[in-house]
This record gives C-alpha cells, structure tokens and sequence, in this order.
C-alpha cells in the first residue's frame, strides 16, 4: 500500500438496519473494514444500535454505533461515509456535507428492491457528496457504467475473496444434494419435489442449509457432492463460488454476475425453467456416475482456478488500494 494510512481520514460503513441473519453483503462489509484496519487505516462498520455486532462469521473490524459515531463530530475534511446500494435516496438528507462512497454489491438493486423504482436513482450517483462508487465484479461495473452512464473513472471494482482455507475440495464427498434458504427458496424446494418422484434420485438425499454460521457453511460445501444454484440476481455470487472452489457438481443459475467466473464448471438453467433444471440435475449426476475419476479431476481444476483468482490476498490488494485512492480523491474535490 503506497499511501501513508496515517495520511488517510476515517471511514464509516454503514451497515443497518442491524440483522444477524446470514446476508453475504454484511460480511463483506466487514471484511473490507477488517482488511483497512490491518493495514493501519482508521476505519469501522456503522451500526445503529449500541452493542450490536453480526457474528455468525469470524471477524476483527471495528464497530462503532451511530450515536458514539456523532459524537465523533463527523468532518467533512476528513470523513466519508461508505452506503450501500440500497441507501442511495437517502443521500441528499443523510448527513450532507460528509463525502459519501457508495459501495454497489449488487447493481441489480441499484434501483431499488421492488417494482417501485427510484426515477432519480442515477442522478443521485452524482450527488456533489459522492465521490466514487465500489463494487464487487466486473459485471457489474459495466452494469454501472454501460447501463447506468456512470463515469468509468469513477468505478473502482474490488473482488470478493474466497477463503482457501474454507473452501476447498475434500478427498471425499458425500452423496447428498445441497442448497441454501436464501434467494428463490421456492425454486430449489420444488425442484427438490420434482426430483424425489424420480426414483433416480432415491441414492441422493437434498439437504437445505439455513441459518449456519460462515465455517458451517463451508463444511456443508466441502461434503457435498452436488449444489444447486438458485441465487438470481447476484452482485457477485459467492455461494456459487464457494460451491465451485469446493469442488461440488454445480447445477443452476449464475446470477448474472456469476458469468464471470462461472463457466465451465456452471451446469448452467435457463432462470425459472424449473423441468430444464431437475433434468439437467440428473443428466449432470449421471454423467458423473459414468466417469468419477475424470469428472472429478475436472472439478478439481475448477477449484483451484477459481481460488486463485479470488484469493484472499488479491481481495487485499484490491482494497487497499481502492478505498485510499478515492479518499484522495474526495480531498481533491473537496479543497
């Protein structure tokens, strides 16, 4: 990191309402706190209420609320303050005055979580308090810049990290079928209904995790044999990700930003297509039954490539110098 971090302000992340529920966007919050902080940059996750932490994942980022952050006295010169993507109308009443960063995970929502869309949404992204935007994939920052008109200058990208020592194929897997109660639930439990009146899928138990923590997450990937994919939209992606740097047979849906990584190991359905799905389940399955030795020789390499790519340490990297380089930025404009 060539800054100097004692030259660099403070940086707030805010990350409420407070939910303890196991939503990746939260983690990720943390985790690029946890990484500014390592490195000496004054930074911390906002949190509305006093006391409140999220700890179903393991983590050393600073927490502070928001009325010990007030007392603080938030200076223009030398604060900024991290929003989500869904938080972008609050900006012209959310502290003004205060540079703003926005850190997009999932630019599918970036106007809004529902049909009630935020006509003004884009014209926010040029707010005089903003002053860059991050986000997580390459996906979506031609989402951002192609879709939306941002200027490219403006988007910084900082890939999500896949942590090598969670996730990582086993010697051995278990014949089981495993999907997660987050995103299109509905979709995994009726192609789950439709599978078990296929006496072909009596040998393969489907598991559905729900509330686990990070490392109980990744234990369930690492046993797997087979991971159903239902995540739509993604900003990243990072179930699917783990379950291929887990070696897991993969069937279902990219997300959209998964087509950054997800081929060739994706058994990829068209989204919604719920008979493709349970027949390319199977197809998938019976393919592996055919040839284990050289499928899974196959998986492997998916796993190792896709581990590389989104190292940790390349997570690192990328954070340390994004969120100094826009800071400075915000100094520029600000002066």
């Amino acid at each position: 990191m060539s800054t100097d971090p004692s030259s660099i302000g403070r940086f707030f992340f805010v990350c409420y309402p407070d939910s303890n529920h196991p939503i990746g966007g939260v983690k990720q919050i943390y985790r690029q706190v946890d990484l500014l902080h390592q490195a000496g940059v004054s930074a911390w996750v906002l949190h509305e209420n006093k006391g409140f932490c999220a700890d179903w994942f393991e983590s050393k980022a600073p927490v502070i609320d928001f009325e010990s952050f007030l007392a603080l006295s938030p200076d223009p010169a030398t604060d900024c303050l991290v929003l989500p993507e869904t938080w972008v109308a609050n900006i012209p009443g959310y502290l003004p005055g205060i540079p703003k960063i926005i850190f997009n995970q999932n630019a599918y929502y970036t106007f809004g979580l529902d049909s009630n869309i935020t006509s003004d949404i884009i014209s926010l992204y040029r707010h005089p308090d903003v002053r860059g935007v991050v986000t997580v994939s390459e996906d979506n920052r031609r989402f951002l810049i192609e879709g939306c008109g941002l200027d490219a200058n403006r988007v910084q990208v900082v890939l999500n990290g896949i942590d090598g020592k969670l996730f990582f194929p086993p010697e051995r897997k278990i014949r089981k079928i495993l999907y997660l109660s987050r995103k299109q639930l509905q979709h995994a439990r009726i192609v789950r209904a439709m599978a078990e009146c296929r006496p072909f899928f009596n040998r393969y138990p489907f598991v559905e995790v729900g509330r686990l923590t990070h490392s109980e997450i990744a234990a369930e990937l690492r046993e797997a044999l087979v991971f159903l994919s239902c995540g739509h939209p993604e900003g990243f992606g990072l179930p699917l990700a783990e379950a291929i740097a887990c070696g897991c047979l993969v069937v279902g849906y990219h997300g959209l930003s998964g087509r950054d990584f997800c081929h060739p190991a994706l058994r990829e359905v068209p989204f919604g297509d719920l008979l493709t799905f349970v027949d390319t389940l199977e197809n998938t399955i019976r393919g592996f039954e055919a040839d284990p030795a050289a499928t899974t020789q196959l998986l492997v390499d998916h796993a190792v490539h896709l581990r590389e790519r989104y190292s940790l340490d390349h997570e690192r990297l990328r954070c340390l110098a994004v969120w100094p380089t826009i800071f400075n930025q915000a100094n520029v404009v600000a002066g």
